[in-house]
């Protein structure tokens, strides 16, 4: 089993996979509560399991081969462990040479597919150009970096460019969050020291000593690339880390508390709430280059075109309304386009070809909620900007 991230590589290999019988099935999951306790999407994913064995045995395939399909999924419903750990939505592939899942940080709608490709249009939005950022966590007991997007977080190793913690500086001197002082002497007694007992000078020359050290490891690892860096620490590291500070993009705005026991992953979402505007910008950058070319002839809202168009790489961005769905068939070589009232048996989707060939060709995908905050004078689902 590959557990996937569902980023743009990820979500062209899962396109290409090509089969009578390739399987999707998707379902929101939870955290935790008695949703959890209750089995709820265990019992959600064993209803789609059920229904995909049906629809196999009506395909007239041998039990056998049935049985070997589906015992990757079915053995999942036995897995306490990987219940017990989910996140937010839940999407499994299956089918005779491949088997993946992915555990999304977004609600995923609640369905099941056999088809002869596997369902991407539930994982676009994972396709959408987000930053990358990363967050430096800085505390008593050491420090760490992240790098991070709006969906997931990692731990960066830094073990050979930084310290370990305050005792790369001095042995002698621990500092709790309120900056308090501590001395061991080599006796290995221990006294406690207020604030009247050290002198703040002294404190803030170690504290500066260690962050740039911290400072030196950050320039080495990141360059002066333009990725915004937060840092995350006690109220009192703040300003005397910006004053040694030389990476150029660190944020204004930082995460203020005792972060030496918080998870990484509560870090990321309070991360993801201070970042939220700048994560809008190009979404909302390219909604106005649209509608800034509305009159002319670089948009269009007609699925024939856009087709056409994708194939040779003119589609720049493409907005996609998650409910739009056309069905039929689309030639790469002669670019003849055949579209259905209704799904016919052997047909494709033809939105999702569309956005998979803009992908292929360096373009932009977004799913949008509303097409008329994108186009308000049309009336279709989905529509695309050109490069020429």
């Amino acid at each position: 089993m590959d557990v996937v991230r569902a980023e743009k590589e990820t979500i062209l290999k899962l396109a290409d996979q090509s089969h009578e019988q390739c399987i999707s099935i998707f379902i929101p999951t939870h955290i935790r509560g008695k949703e959890v306790n209750e089995r709820q999407d265990q019992i959600a994913f064993k209803t789609h399991s059920q229904t995909i064995r049906r629809a196999l045995e009506q395909q007239s395939l041998r039990s056998h081969d049935i049985d070997e399909l589906m015992q990757p999924l079915e053995a999942l419903l036995d897995n306490t462990q990987f219940w017990r750990h989910q996140r937010e939505g839940l999407a499994v592939f299956r089918n005779p040479d491949y088997f993946a899942v992915f555990q999304s940080p977004l609600p995923l709608e609640n369905s099941c597919h056999l088809d002869s490709s596997f369902r991407v249009r539930p994982l676009l939005t994972f396709a959408e150009p987000f930053p990358i950022y990363y967050v430096l966590q800085i505390g008593k007991n050491g420090v760490a970096l992240y790098q991070a997007d709006p969906f997931s977080i990692s731990q960066v190793d830094t073990s050979e460019v930084m310290p370990l913690g305050l005792s790369d500086i001095t042995q002698y001197y621990d500092f709790e969050e309120e900056l308090q002082g501590r001395s061991a002497g080599r006796s290995g007694m221990t006294a406690m020291y207020t604030s009247d007992d050290l002198d703040n000078k002294q404190k803030d020359h170690l504290l500066a000593d260690y962050f740039r050290l911290i400072d030196e490891g950050v320039i080495k690892l990141m360059g002066t690339r333009n990725v915004p860096l937060l840092l995350a620490s006690v109220a009192y590291y703040q300003p005397i880390y910006r004053q040694i500070n030389s990476y150029p993009h660190l944020r204004k705005e930082g995460l203020t508390g005792n972060f030496d026991h918080v998870q990484p992953g509560d870090i990321h979402q309070m991360a993801n709430e201070l970042l939220i505007d700048e994560f809008r910008q190009n979404r909302q950058l390219r909604i106005e280059q649209y509608q800034n070319s509305s009159s002319g002839s670089l948009v269009s809202s007609d699925l024939r075109q856009m087709l056409e168009a994708a194939v040779t790489g003119r589609i720049d961005v493409l907005f996609i309304q998650p409910d739009a769905e056309v069905w039929g068939h689309f030639d790469e070589t002669t670019l003849a386009t055949t579209i259905h009232d209704e799904r016919q048996s052997d047909d494709q989707s033809l939105v999702d070809r569309v956005a998979l060939l803009t992908l292929r060709h360096g373009g932009e995908v977004y799913m949008v909620d509303d097409m008329t905050s994108v186009d308000p004078q049309g009336s279709g689902s989905v529509a695309a900007l050109f490069r020429f």
